[in-house]
């Protein structure tokens, strides 16, 4: 009961960052300032984010040292996870909703550049992030980085909801938008969880330790939590596995854009 208020006193403060962001944002005396610098923040954030979400991977022992058992398994499952969501979301935006690969009706298309400048550095961080945690930093250091991911999480949260508010059109765009916006992490779900029960019947794990481990949704700091008084070794799994989620999804998220649509970027991580 206690993990599950501290879950959702996390829930709730993302959303009031996010929240009180876009208000700031809104305001006339604010959103007629230019701000060049609020781009640039956002992007010294989350390079925070990543290198100490790599440090963090880098120094834990027992992930380190289990990579040998647990990892194809770890990887096998983020791999499905993310293509199960893709696709369900997919099928979601083209089938169902009928929008274009930028998430609008057709007579609203528009072709947009994607920059793979921010994918690349994202990439070098985490590596750099992981040799760091592994053979540079002390203990005394790794054991703040579950700090530092919050501090810096809540400073992109803001961040983003005051960029949201400076463009004016947020709550327009959520009324169009309407309740199709909750088809989306409904479709996430029922895909990541779909396909990784399927490949569950071919893994040793089983249908229901593959699910469980994919069900954190990229949240690794959450998923092996619960999972430990069920299975050590499937908590492992689900805590390399979610890292691995968040990591690839931050890397893949400008291709997917690209290459296949918005609200499936949106979805995969």
């Amino acid at each position: 009961m206690q993990q599950l208020s501290g879950t959702l006193l996390n829930l709730a403060v993302y959303l009031a960052l996010v929240a009180l962001g876009a208000f700031l944002g809104s305001r006339p005396a604010i959103q007629s300032r230019p701000m060049p610098w609020l781009g640039r923040f956002q992007t010294a954030a989350l390079l925070i984010l990543i290198v100490t979400l790599g440090a963090e991977l880098g120094a834990n022992d027992e992930i380190v040292t289990s990579l040998a058992t647990i990892g194809l398994n770890a990887l096998i499952i983020t791999l499905t996870s993310m293509a199960g969501s893709l696709l369900a979301v997919h099928i979601l935006r083209k089938y169902l909703l009928k929008l274009d690969a930028q998430g609008r009706s057709q007579n609203e298309a528009s072709q947009v550049h994607v920059d793979h400048t921010l994918t690349i550095l994202i990439v070098v961080t985490v590596v750099l992030g992981m040799l760091a945690g592994r053979f540079l930093l002390p203990a005394a250091v790794t054991a703040h980085c579950g700090a530092v991911i919050n501090l810096g999480l809540y400073l992109l949260l803001f961040l983003v909801g005051l960029d949201m508010g400076r463009q004016g059109n947020m709550l327009r765009d959520i009324r169009a938008a309407g309740f199709r916006v909750f088809l989306v992490p409904l479709a996430t779900a029922v895909g990541t969880l779909a396909l990784t029960a399927l490949v569950g019947f071919f893994l040793p794990m089983g249908v229901k330790d593959c699910a469980a481990a994919a069900a954190g949704f990229g949240w690794y700091s959450l998923a092996p939590t619960l999972l430990a008084p069920y299975s050590l070794s499937v908590s492992a799994t689900a805590f390399l596995s979610n890292i691995m989620h968040e990591l690839f999804s931050i890397v893949a998220v400008p291709m997917v854009a690209q290459r296949i649509g918005y609200i499936e970027a949106v979805a995969l991580p």
